[in-house]
């Protein structure tokens, strides 16, 4: 599956980013600046509220899964001024356009 999505952003010419590690975190809120600090420290890539606990469930029943994130915010706590949800809407919906060109690359590699 994770090759199967890899190969469909090249299709589609989606720039991603291939490998890396998810860190967890319990929502819903936005991180602090502090949470992010230490999951940086611990080796993560991309934080989140939203990789969890499905990919631990499909594992448990071997389902294949393969994770395609998108990053709404960017170290939130950490920027310059406050994050608000139209801000995340905004970059939430640009994302999805691209997101479903991956799919339609993903699924009808044509």
């Amino acid at each position: 599956m994770r090759q199967a999505l890899i190969a469909g952003a090249a299709r589609a010419g989606i720039d991603v980013i291939v490998g890396g590690t998810y860190g967890a975190t319990q929502g819903p809120r936005l991180e602090s600046a502090a949470e992010i600090d230490r999951m940086e420290r611990d080796g993560c890539d991309m934080v989140g509220l939203t990789g969890m606990p499905e990919v631990a469930l499909a594992r448990e029943i071997d389902l294949c899964y393969a994770a395609c994130a998108v990053c709404a915010n960017h170290a939130a706590g950490r920027g310059e001024g406050t994050i608000d949800m139209a801000q995340i809407e905004s970059v939430l919906k640009d994302s999805m356009v691209q997101v479903r060109s991956l799919l339609e690359h993903t699924i009808n590699p044509g």
